[in-house]
């Protein structure tokens, strides 16, 4: 699922588990660079059918809920963020998740009205 629009390339969505997610994983969000490339032809993964893919996108980190101490822990893959050069946008969207985000996460664990 995504949760965010594309912002100067960067976009928060699902993370992508091989398999089932681990038990007991707390909410965890990826942040994932978009990219355009020269068209390639690969087996699309779900179906088994090969496509022509114009476009791609990796992991440069992820968000993942602390609940005991009510706040998010971000965490960079290697340097990606850091090459990914966010913006000023970009870092906005990012609180403006983690601050909605945090709210329906308290509420749901019973902290809000």
């Amino acid at each position: 699922m995504e949760y965010t629009g594309v912002v100067d390339g960067l976009q928060i969505r699902d993370v992508t588990y091989v398999g089932l997610p681990p038990t007991g994983t707390p909410p965890k969000y990826d942040i994932v660079k978009h990219v355009d490339c020269e068209p390639y032809v690969a087996v699309d993964g779900r179906t088994g059918e090969r496509k022509t893919y114009t476009h791609y996108v990796y992991s440069v980190g992820c968000l993942e809920w602390d609940a005991h101490n009510g706040w998010w822990q971000f965490r960079s893959v290697g340097t990606r963020w850091l090459e990914a050069k966010p913006t000023e946008a970009v870092v906005n969207m990012i609180l403006k998740f983690c601050e909605d985000k945090a709210k329906e996460l308290v509420y749901e664990d019973g902290g809000g009205d």
